[in-house]
C-alpha cells in the first residue's frame, strides 16, 4: 500500500530543493582544490518515526525534475536490513514506489556500465557503507573497486566518478543520499568525495557531523551558509544547511507516539517483566476492543553471553535448562511462567550455542545476523523479540510498544539509543486508549541511585530532539498502576467523517476541464539551464559563473505533478481523483506552459474539494471514552467528570473545568493523545480538531474549546460549528470560548477584557456573545438551544 505524503513532508522536500537553486546560482560558492564545485550540502534532522525515508525520496525526485541531465543517485546505509528495506519500499508495489516515479531502483553491486552512462534514464542504486567502506582499493577485496574485463572498462567505483553518457559532453549530476548519517565515518566520506558528488544529503534523528564533512560545511559557512535550523518562508530559500522538523508536526499526524513512560525497577528480572507482560496483555485486549488493526509488541535489550547472576560468562556447554545468559532465561519466562506461545518469541542476537550436545527445545528461534537473518525475520509473526545492539538499526516495526532493557550489572546499554524503536506509532493515528499511544519502558538497574540519571538523559534529549512527546517516569510500580485512570461510566460519541460525496460531480468537471496534453507538442516544452562554475586552476582567481539556456528541461509525468501539488495543500483530497484518466500520463518539461498550468489545477481541484465536502456524522463505528494517564502528585479531582482526576491542565483550562463540573452536567477532559477529534477541512497544517472539554447534556455533546479562536475566520471554522446529520439536527454543539470582547460582523476584538463565546444559529450565522467573568461564559456556551 502506498504512502501519501503529508504536507509537513513535502514542505521539508520543497525547502532543501529550493536551497540547492540558491546554491547553483551562487556566484560565491566555493571550488575544491581538484576543480570541482563544493557540493550541496542538507542535512535532514527529524526524530524516528517522522518519514525521513518518504521525504528523502521526494527531495530526490524533486532536484532530479530540476536538472539537465538524468542522475544517478547513490543511497546509502550502514545497515543491510536498512539498505533491503528501502529496495522493498521503492521497487514495483512498495509503498514509496510512486514518489520515484521517474526513477529505477537497483543495487550499486549489479549496476552496469550502461545504466551509469544511460543519461536518458534516472535510477537510484542502493548501498551499505560497506560495500565500498575500503582504505585501500587496490587489494580488489570489495567488488565495486574491482575491474570485470568482461562488464565494465573498469572497476566500478571508478566509472561512477566519471559517469559520462557518450552523447553528452557534462557528466552526469550525482546526488548522494546518507540514511542514519550519524553513522559516516571520516573514511567513508573520503571515498564518497572521490566521486566527486553533486549534492549530499544526509538524514538522522541523532544528527551530527563527522570531520571530514564538517570541512565542506565550513566551506559552505565561509560563503554565508549557516548550521542553525531555520522554517523558510514559502518561495524564499535561506542559507541553512539543515532542515529541521519540528517534532509536533509528526506527533499530531499521528506518525509518533504522544508519550514516553520510563519506569525504574531496582528488582529481579522476572518482577520487572512481570509488570510488562500485564501491561503487555492489556494493551492487546484493548488493541482488540478498538479494532486497532494491530497486535502489540515487546522487544527485550539484554546483555547476551553473560550469566545473569553474576556477570561472568555463560557456558554454553550446559543444558540448556541449566544456562544463565539473559536471553535464554527470559524466553524461559515467558513461555513457562507466563504462557507465551514459543512461536510468537524470536532471539536476534549472538547467542553462543551447543546445538549438537545441548540442544534448545523445540520452537527456540535464534537469528544470530547472518547473511538471510533479517529477511526470514521479518517475514515471520514475532510478537516478542529478544536483542542486543545488532537489531537497533533496520528493524522498523510501529506495533512495538513496549521494551524491557536489562541496565544491570554495569550494563553499557543506552536507554536513550533504544527509544527510536518503540517511537513509531501503529497505524499513523493515535487510539483512544492511551496505552496504544504510549512507548513503555520497563527498566531493571542495580540501584534506585541508578535511575534519576538514566531519566535526566532522557529527559534531555526528548527536550532537544522531540519535544512534543511527553516524558514520564516512576520508581515504583504503584505510581504507573495509579496514573492510568479507567472511565466510571461508559460514554460514546458519534464519530464525524469527512462526506465527500458531493464533491464527486464538481471534481469531475473540473478535471474535465483541465488541459489534455498528451498530444500537445508545443505547451509541454520549456526550456532549460545548466549553471557551471568554472575555476581557472593556478592563477588564484575566483570561480566564474556561467548559464546556459536549453532548448528543454526534463519532463515529468503529469499525474506526478498534479497529485504532489494536492498532497502539499490537503492530501485527503488525493484520494477522490480518478488518476487512471490517460490526460494524467502526458509528459511535460518541468518549466513549460503546461507545468504551470497543471500546478494551478491542482490548487484548484483541492479548492473544489473543500468547497463542496462536508463533516458527517458515522453512527456505526462510534469513539468510546477510554482511559486517561495522570500524574499521581499533581491531579486536580472533580465530582461529575468522567474520571475522577485529571492533570496537566493549565490556568484557562482548569478554571473553565470547575466550572463545567459545577454545573452538574458529565463531562470529561479530552485528551489530544488519542482522544476524540474532528476533521479540519482547511489547508493548513492542523488536520484535526480537538476540543479539550465534551459534555453531555439533553441528549446532546457539547465540545467547549478555550483556544479554538484561531479557527472562527476560516471555512473549516464555520463547518465545524454547523455540524448538523442527516436529518439536519446538531446532536453535536461546537463552542469557542476566546479571550476578550469581539464583533462577530468584523470577526476582530474589540477590548481584551471579558470572555466570547462563539456558536452558529439555526441559519447559518455566527454569533458571538460577550460575558464578564468564565462561570457566565461556560453556561453560554452549554445553551443547547
Amino acid at each position: 500500500m502506498s504512502i501519501e505524503l503529508l504536507p509537513f513532508q513535502t514542505k521539508a522536500s520543497q525547502q532543501i530543493v529550493a536551497r540547492y537553486g540558491l546554491l547553483v546560482t551562487d556566484k560565491k560558492r566555493p571550488i575544491e582544490y581538484m576543480g570541482w564545485p563544493t557540493p550541496f550540502y542538507q542535512a535532514l534532522a527529524s526524530l524516528t518515526g517522522s518519514g525521513k525515508t518518504a521525504i528523502l525520496a521526494d527531495t530526490v525526485s524533486l532536484l532530479r525534475a530540476g536538472m539537465q541531465l538524468e542522475p544517478i543517485v547513490l543511497w546509502i546505509s550502514k545497515s543491510k536490513a536498512v539498505v533491503d528495506q528501502t529496495f522493498a519500499n521503492f521497487e514495483a508495489g512498495g509503498k514509496y514506489e510512486h514518489l520515484i516515479p521517474q526513477l529505477t531502483t537497483g543495487y550499486l553491486s549489479e549496476a552496469k556500465v550502461d545504466q551509469i552512462q544511460d543519461d536518458t534514464q534516472a535510477c537510484i542504486l542502493l548501498a551499505t557503507v560497506g560495500s565500498f567502506n575500503q582504505k585501500s582499493k587496490g587489494d580488489g577485496k570489495l567488488k565495486v573497486h574491482q575491474k570485470d574485463e568482461d562488464e565494465n572498462d573498469g572497476a566500478l567505483w571508478e566509472i561512477l566518478a566519471e559517469r559520462k553518457a557518450p552523447s553528452a559532453s557534462e557528466r552526469r549530476p550525482l546526488i548522494i543520499v546518507y540514511d542514519e548519517a550519524h553513522n559516516l565515518s571520516d573514511q567513508q566520506t573520503d571515498l564518497l568525495l572521490e566521486l566527486e558528488p553533486d549534492i549530499i544529503l544526509a538524514a538522522s534523528a541523532t544528527m551530527r557531523t563527522p570531520g571530514k564533512l564538517g570541512q565542506i560545511i565550513d566551506r559552505l559557512k565561509q560563503v554565508g551558509w549557516n548550521a542553525e535550523a531555520i522554517s523558510d518562508p514559502e518561495d524564499s530559500p535561506s542559507r541553512c544547511l539543515i532542515t529541521a522538523i519540528r517534532s509536533k508536526e509528526p506527533v499530531d499526524a499521528g506518525l509518533v507516539k504522544r508519550q514516553i513512560v520510563l519506569g525504574g525497577y531496582d528488582t529481579e528480572m522476572e518482577t520487572t517483566l512481570n509488570d510488562m507482560i500485564e501491561d503487555f496483555q492489556l494493551a492487546t485486549l484493548k488493541a482488540d476492543e478498538l479494532e486497532a488493526g494491530f497486535l502489540p509488541k515487546a522487544i527485550y535489550v539484554c546483555r547476551t553471553n553473560i550469566s545473569q547472576d553474576d556477570g561472568t560468562a555463560d557456558n554454553p556447554h550446559r543444558p540448556f535448562n541449566q544456562r544463565k545468559a539473559p536471553p535464554i532465561l527470559i524466553w524461559r519466562y515467558l513461555t513457562e511462567e507466563k504462557g507465551i506461545p514459543a512461536d510468537e518469541i524470536a532471539l536476534y542476537c549472538d547467542l553462543k550455542m551447543n546445538q549438537k550436545d545441548y540442544p534448545a527445545p523445540e520452537g527456540f528461534t535464534l537469528f544470530s545476523g547472518g547473511e538471510d537473518d533479517f529477511a526470514v525475520f521479518s517475514q515471520g509473526a514475532y510478537r516478542h523479540i529478544i536483542f542486543n545492539q545488532s537489531l537497533q538499526e533496520g528493524w522498523d516495526d510501529p506495533a512495538c510498544c513496549f521494551a524491557y532493557i536489562d541496565k544491570s550489572m554495569g550494563s553499557a546499554l543506552q536507554v536513550e539509543q533504544v527509544i527510536g524503536r518503540v517511537l513509531r506509532q501503529p497505524g499513523a493515528r493515535h487510539y483512544p486508549d492511551p496505552l496504544l499511544n504510549t512507548a513503555n519502558f520497563y527498566i531493571r538497574i542495580d540501584s534506585k541511585q541508578e535511575f534519576p540519571k538514566i531519566l535526566e538523559v532522557v529527559r534531555r534529549k526528548i527536550a532537544s530532539e522531540m519535544p512534543d512527546v511527553k516524558l514520564e517516569g516512576f520508581s515504583d510500580a504503584r505510581d504507573r498502576r495509579r496514573s492510568r485512570i479507567e472511565p466510571k461510566q461508559s460514554l460514546t460519541i458519534p464519530e464525524i467523517h469527512i462526506d465527500a460525496d458531493e464533491s464527486v460531480d464538481p471534481l469531475t468537471k473540473a478535471i474535465s476541464s483541465i488541459h489534455d496534453y498528451t498530444t500537445d507538442s508545443v505547451n509541454v516544452q520549456g526550456a532549460g539551464e545548466l549553471t557551471r562554475a568554472i575555476q581557472q586552476i593556478g592563477d588564484g582567481s575566483k570561480p566564474s559563473i556561467e548559464t546556459h539556456v536549453k532548448d528543454h528541461s526534463n519532463r515529468v509525468i503529469a499525474r506526478w505533478l498534479v497529485r504532489r501539488h494536492m498532497q502539499s495543500r490537503y492530501p485527503e483530497a488525493v484520494k477522490t481523483i480518478d488518476w487512471a484518466d490517460p490526460k494524467f500520463e502526458a509528459r511535460v518539461e518541468i518549466t513549460s506552459v503546461a507545468a504551470q498550468q497543471l500546478r494551478e489545477d491542482a490548487e484548484r481541484l483541492v479548492d473544489t474539494y473543500l468547497s463542496h465536502a462536508e463533516l458527517a456524522f458515522e453512527d456505526s463505528n462510534p469513539y468510546t471514552v477510554g482511559a486517561v494517564y495522570v500524574r499521581p502528585d499533581a491531579t486536580h479531582r472533580f465530582n461529575n467528570s468522567v474520571h475522577e482526576s485529571y492533570s496537566d491542565l493549565n490556568t484557562p483550562e482548569l478554571a473553565v473545568a470547575h466550572e463545567i463540573d459545577g454545573t452538574g452536567h458529565t463531562w470529561v477532559r479530552n485528551p489530544v493523545n488519542g482522544g476524540y477529534s474532528i476533521p479540519l477541512l482547511d489547508k493548513g497544517e492542523s488536520r484535526r480538531f480537538f476540543p479539550d472539554f465534551l459534555v453531555w447534556k439533553d441528549k446532546k455533546i457539547v465540545a467547549i474549546d478555550p483556544k479554538g479562536g484561531f479557527l472562527l475566520q476560516t471555512e473549516a471554522g464555520r463547518k465545524l460549528l454547523a455540524i448538523r446529520d442527516e436529518k439536519g439536527q446538531q446532536r453535536i454543539l461546537v463552542r469557542f470560548i476566546t479571550d476578550g470582547t469581539w464583533s462577530a460582523e468584523t470577526m476582530k476584538q474589540t477590548s481584551s477584557s471579558g470572555f466570547s463565546v462563539w456558536r452558529m444559529t439555526t441559519t447559518g450565522q455566527i454569533r458571538c456573545t460577550t460575558h464578564a467573568d468564565v462561570a457566565s461564559a461556560v453556561k453560554k456556551a452549554l445553551e443547547t438551544k
